[in-house]
C-alpha cells in the first residue's frame, strides 16, 4: 500500500496515472463507476433528492423505533444515524447532538436525499448498494469532493428469510478520531435491526405491524405500536418521543382496555388513545393532537422494564426467546444489574408481593427448611404449569447445586424455568449455565447501558416520591455516564432516594451527587463511541476478548488495556 496521501492517489489516477495505484482494490472499482456515471468529482454540486410521496414510509415507520434508541446512544459523539431504502433514497436522519446535525446539513443530506453511486460517487450508501458489502469510506476516497471532510460507514440490512436488501445503514460523521471503531458499531446495528425484522415475522407481531400501518394513515400525529416479546414500532410522527414517554405509554398499553386516557409525558399532560390488537397480540397508542386533557387514566398499569440501550434490549429478547424452550436458562450478571426483574418481565420491588402468575424461591430458604425439603418444594413446584423462578443459584454449595442439576434433569417442567446467578463474567455464566444444563442469558451492568440512564433516574425518582421534579443537569449527567456503578442499579436507586429525602427538588447540579460520583471522570464524546464499540464485540463474541480485538481491528494488549480502563469483563 502506497503512503502518499489518499487525495494525491486520486488525483494521480484521475489525471491518466497508472491503473496500478496503491489503494484498496474494492475503492478503486467504486472509482471507477463513478468516474463513468459523473465524469470528474468537480461534476458532483450537490445531492439529487426525490419527493415526498416517493419515499417508503412503511418501511422508516416499520424501524424508527430500533433507530430512535440506537440514536440516543451515539448523543455527545458527534455521529449521526442514516436509513436508506435499496434505491439508495434516504428515508430518515437521526442527529443526537449539533455536531451530527450541522455535518448532514453541509453535504446536503437529509430526508429524499438519493446516494445512489451513479448520482454522487462512493459513498457510505450507494457503494454498499453497488458491492452487497459493509464499507467505510473516509475523507478523499469519496468520489465527490463535497464529502472530502466526511467518514461514512454503512451495511446492507437484509431479509432474514430471502436475504435480499431491504435498507442501508450507515454511521457518518466528520473526521473524528477512532473511526475504525465505527465498522462495528454499524454491524452491531444491522444485527439488531435484522432481528427486529424477524421479530415482526410472527403471526402476532405482524397483527400489531398491520394495526400500527393502519393508524398511522389515519392519523398524522405520534403513533407508537407494541407488540410481542418488547417489540415497539413508532411513527416519525412519535420519534420525539423520550424512551421515558415510550416506558409510559409501554405500561398503558398493558391494560388492554379501549378508550382515550390521559398520561403524564415529558411534554406534560398528554391525551391517547389506546386500541388493544386482536387476540391480544399487542396495542396501538395514538396520541391525540389539539386536545385538551379530560380524564385520567383509571388504575394502575402493569409497571413495565425501564431501558431501551441495545445490549439491555438485547437481554430482555434473549430471555423472552428462552421462556418458549424447554430447556432452564440461567440470567446472570453482578449484583443489582436487574437478573430478578429481566425474570419476572416486570421491576423487580424486594419486600412486595410478585406477580401471582410466578412462583419465586429463593435459595436463602434452603437454610432455614433444609436441603431435601427445598428441593421438594422445587419439584412440586415444577409441576404447577407456572414460571419457576430460582433466585441466588451461586450462593448454593457445589453438593447442592449437582442435587439441583439433577433435579431439573429428571423432571419435566410444565412451565418455564429460570435461575438467576451473581457472576463477574459472560465466561463464568456458561459454565455455571452448562453445569445445570441450562442456557444462559448475560444482563449488561449499568456502566455499559449508560444511555439508560435518564430513564432509570425518572423511574426511581417517581418510585422515591412521586410527583417531585429532580432533573440532572447535562454536566451532571456526564458525571453520572462516567461512573463505574460498581452496584448498579441499586447504587442509581439509593443515590435518587438519598436526594429525595435530604429535600432536594428541581435541578441536580453535580456538587448535590454524593463524592464518590463527584469524583468521576465525564467520558469524551469518542470514548462514548469507543466504550460502545468495544462493549457490542464483547458481547458478539461472548466475551471472547481476543476474538473482541480482531474483531475492531485492535490488538490484544489495546483492548485489554481499554477494557481495563472501561471495567468492562470478558473471557
Amino acid at each position: 500500500m502506497s503512503m502518499a496521501p489518499i487525495h494525491t492517489l486520486k488525483d494521480e489516477w484521475l489525471t491518466g496515472g497508472t491503473e496500478r495505484i496503491g489503494v484498496a482494490p474494492e475503492l478503486l472499482r467504486s472509482w471507477q463507476r463513478s468516474r463513468e456515471a459523473l465524469g470528474v468529482p468537480a461534476n458532483v454540486r450537490e445531492v439529487p433528492h426525490v419527493a415526498e410521496d416517493e419515499l417508503d414510509q412503511h418501511l422508516l415507520d416499520l424501524f424508527q423505533a430500533p433507530m430512535s434508541r440506537f440514536s440516543s446512544d451515539l448523543s455527545g459523539t458527534g455521529v449521526g444515524l442514516l436509513l436508506a431504502d435499496a434505491q439508495g433514497r434516504i428515508l430518515g436522519r437521526w442527529a443526537a447532538d449539533r455536531d451530527s446535525s450541522r455535518h448532514f446539513d453541509r453535504v446536503g443530506t437529509g430526508r429524499g436525499a438519493v446516494l445512489d453511486e451513479s448520482l454522487v460517487g462512493t459513498n457510505g450508501v450507494g457503494t454498499v448498494l453497488a458491492t452487497g458489502q459493509s464499507v467505510q469510506i473516509t475523507g478523499a476516497e469519496h468520489y465527490a469532493d463535497m464529502y472530502s471532510d466526511s467518514v461514512c460507514t454503512g451495511t446492507p440490512i437484509r431479509h432474514p428469510a430471502t436475504q435480499k436488501i431491504v435498507a442501508v445503514v450507515t454511521l457518518s460523521s466528520g473526521l473524528i478520531d477512532g473511526r475504525s471503531l465505527l465498522r462495528p458499531m454499524v454491524r452491531a446495528v444491522a444485527d439488531q435491526l435484522e432481528q427486529h425484522l424477524l421479530d415482526v415475522a410472527s403471526p402476532k407481531a405482524r397483527a400489531v405491524f398491520q394495526a400500527f400501518l393502519d393508524a398511522s394513515k389515519a392519523r398524522a400525529g405520534a403513533v407508537v405500536g407494541f407488540g410481542p416479546q418488547g417489540l415497539i414500532m413508532q411513527s416519525q410522527g412519535a420519534s420525539r418521543l423520550s424512551s421515558a414517554d415510550v416506558a409510559a405509554l409501554g405500561d398503558l398499553a398493558q391494560r388492554g382496555s379501549d378508550g382515550r386516557f390521559v398520561v403524564e409525558l415529558s411534554s406534560g399532560p398528554t391525551e391517547v388513545r389506546l386500541a388493544p390488537v386482536e387476540g391480544g397480540a399487542g396495542a396501538i397508542v395514538s396520541l391525540q393532537r389539539g386536545r385538551t386533557p379530560a380524564v385520567t387514566a383509571p388504575g394502575r398499569a402493569r409497571p413495565q422494564l425501564i431501558g431501551r440501550s441495545q445490549d439491555w434490549m438485547a437481554a430482555l429478547h434473549a430471555v423472552a426467546r428462552r421462556r418458549e424452550a424447554s430447556r432452564p436458562v440461567v440470567i446472570a450478571g453482578e449484583s443489582g444489574v436487574g437478573k430478578t426483574s429481566l425474570a419476572l418481565g416486570l421491576p423487580f420491588r424486594p419486600g412486595e408481593d410478585g406477580p401471582g402468575a410466578h412462583i419465586v424461591i429463593d435459595t436463602v430458604e434452603r437454610t432455614l427448611v433444609g436441603g431435601k425439603r427445598w428441593l421438594r418444594g422445587i419439584a412440586e413446584r415444577l409441576q404447577s404449569g407456572a414460571p419457576v423462578i430460582v433466585k441466588g443459584i451461586d450462593a448454593l454449595d457445589p453438593a447442592a447445586r449437582i442435587a439441583l442439576a439433577g433435579l431439573l434433569e429428571m423432571s419435566v417442567p410444565k412451565g418455564p424455568v429460570i435461575l438467576t446467578a451473581t457472576l463477574r463474567t459472560a465466561a463464568e455464566a456458561e459454565e455455571t449455565a452448562v453445569g445445570l444444563g441450562a442456557s444462559h442469558v448475560w444482563v449488561p451492568p449499568l456502566r455499559e447501558r449508560t444511555a439508560d440512564l435518564p430513564a432509570l433516574w425518572r423511574y426511581f425518582t417517581d418510585r422515591a416520591m412521586p410527583g417531585v421534579g429532580l432533573e440532572p443537569r447535562s454536566e451532571t449527567l456526564d458525571l453520572l455516564t462516567g461512573y463505574e456503578w460498581p452496584r448498579n442499579l441499586k447504587e442509581l436507586h439509593n443515590v435518587v432516594e438519598g436526594l429525595a429525602l435530604a429535600g432536594k427538588r428541581g435541578y441536580v447540579l453535580p456538587g448535590d451527587l454524593p463524592e464518590r460520583i463527584q469524583g468521576a471522570r465525564a467520558l469524551t464524546m469518542i470514548e462514548r463511541a469507543e466504550l460502545e464499540a468495544i462493549s457490542r464485540a464483547l458481547r458478539e463474541t461472548d466475551g471472547n476478548r481476543s476474538r473482541a480485538a480482531e474483531m475492531l481491528g485492535l490488538s490484544r494488549a489495546t483492548i485489554y488495556r481499554k477494557m481495563k480502563s472501561y471495567k468492562l469483563t470478558g473471557t
